[in-house]
């Protein structure tokens, strides 16, 4: 075997005869991970290598016991154990994806609807554990880096600290990350399913507000925000007796909140839901604001894909530019958005289950008109030098059942005057955001009541008074101007 001089080995090097390493992935107390592609099946696999003279050798070969013994979709399948003289290696499944705590860093903290949906997944994970038999699962590092998001779903990693709970109180080290690792974990009291309980409590803390516990929770005014926040101080009592006793409870008060959603379309969901967006001519923004619609979606805790729908190679340079990798469905994820190149119709995918689809056809508009897209989305300037195309546009698309135009980055005295092309038409004044994944509050009040829209959510009253509201302030700015088309957009949007 040939190694660096910092003991890794070089990559290309072949072990066993059958796994190429291709890179280092990291490196940690116990071992190094390296990325490897076995050469006869043409997959991709994770080696952890561990000296077999360390201190952590046993924990090690208890870690490959405990995956050799568990079945979830969520948790990496054990191909194999092999050895050496020097050293141990496992032979793992390779989970594609991105960790919360990378996400986090990214892009901020977590939609309280987005920490629901992914704290129920981590519950089902936890129980699973906690549920094995003959021998139930302490996990005991649960955290924000051991959480894969890999096309919406959340998967568990690094089971280096795992034991059977039997075992668990003749542990004669406890480790644990600072900030999730629960009390006893820094004493000898005894470890149980409620430490792990702890710990959920903590990520969920993370994915809310981006921090760790240990700094206060945001004052929820929504009555979902105030439940989600009253779950959390639940799991992180201090006094074992005080949290939720069972990881069930907990999963049950999750789900209880999301019962009392509504849907976000008032139609079957067992397709994608498709948001078709089309410029009337090239440079309106048409790709920037749907990169914006759906890493907002995103934000509020929904599966949204952003689909590149046009030629443009525009989702291959973006992902280079972060080196970004492609996953089994040809879908990159950028800054924490999943996104899907254009492909051409020769390249057959295999399909995701992204609920939300938001397509962008560029300034192809005349293909958006040919689309059964769920809605569609007509981008303009509302420029006087832009009008004709956009006259044009409007006629081709005029007949689509569910059209909304924008007025992307609108100038008031150029923008208000313009209409949609047809009476029922819905027409939206969208203000300058400089980054789609970071909306400023008057993009982010605009898309929100766009998509309430969209969705004809049953809960938008608040929206439907802003849309009311923002229409009388402009009547007011139009009957001075010589009066015009009504349009809509947030109060705080209005300028002059």
């Amino acid at each position: 075997m040939i190694l660096d001089k910092g003991g890794g080995i070089i990559e290309n090097t072949t072990l066993f005869g059958k796994y190429q390493l291709c890179r280092e992935l990291g490196r940690g107390r116990s071992g190094t991970v390296y990325l490897a592609r076995h050469k006869d099946l043409e997959e991709d696999r994770v080696i952890k290598r561990i000296p077999k003279a360390g201190t952590n050798y046993q924990q090690f070969r208890q870690e490959a016991l405990i995956l050799k013994t568990l079945r979830h979709p969520g948790i990496p399948i054990v191909y194999d154990l092999e050895e050496d003289e020097e050293f141990s290696y496992l032979i793992e499944e390779f989970l594609e994806g991105d960790s919360l705590y990378s996400l986090i860093s990214d892009r901020g903290h977590f939609s309280t609807a987005m920490t629901i949906r992914y704290g129920v997944q981590i519950c089902h994970l936890v129980n699973t554990l906690h549920f094995a038999r003959p021998n139930p699962i302490l996990y005991l590092d649960l955290q924000p880096k051991n959480l894969l998001l890999c096309d919406d779903v959340i998967k568990l990693v690094d089971f280096d600290h795992a034991v059977h709970q039997n075992e668990a109180d003749r542990l004669t080290k406890r480790y644990g990350t600072e900030g999730c690792a629960a009390p006893e974990q820094y004493t000898m009291e005894a470890l149980d399913e409620r430490t792990d309980i702890y710990a959920i409590g903590a990520v969920l803390h993370y994915m809310l507000t981006g921090t760790y516990p240990g700094k206060a929770l945001p004052v929820a005014l929504k009555p979902t925000d105030r439940r989600l926040v009253k779950i959390i101080r639940t799991c992180l009592q201090e006094d074992k007796d005080q949290r939720y006793q069972t990881v069930e409870q907990l999963r049950h008060q999750l789900e209880q909140i999301t019962k009392e959603q509504t849907g976000v379309f008032k139609k079957n969901q067992n397709s994608s839901l498709t948001i078709a967006i089309a410029g009337a001519k090239a440079g309106n923004g048409t790709t920037h604001l749907a990169m914006g619609l759906a890493a907002y979606l995103t934000k509020r805790g929904f599966a949204a894909l952003y689909e590149e729908c046009d030629d443009s190679g525009g989702i291959r340079q973006f992902a280079s530019c972060f080196s970004a990798g492609m996953d089994a469905y040809g879908i990159f994820r950028i800054l924490g958005q999943p996104m899907l190149p254009g492909y051409g119709g020769a390249v057959k995918l295999p399909p995701h289950n992204y609920p939300i689809i938001v397509q962008d056809y560029g300034s192809n508009w005349p293909a958006l008109a040919s689309m059964p897209a769920d809605a569609a989305i007509l981008v303009c300037t509302g420029k006087p030098w832009n009008r004709q195309q956009e006259q044009a546009a409007g006629r081709g698309l005029g007949s689509h059942p569910a059209l909304t135009v924008i007025y992307n980055h609108f100038c008031g005295p150029l923008t208000k005057k313009q209409s949609g092309p047809a009476k029922n038409t819905k027409v939206f004044l969208m203000p300058y955001y400089p980054n789609p994944f970071h909306l400023t509050k008057p993009a982010a009040d605009c898309f929100e009541q766009l998509w309430s829209e969209l969705a004809g959510s049953q809960t938008g009253g608040t929206l439907q008074k802003c849309l009311r509201h923002s229409g009388r302030y402009l009547g007011k700015r139009r009957r001075k101007a010589g009066g015009g088309p009504s349009v809509s957009s947030g109060p705080a949007d209005i300028q002059a």
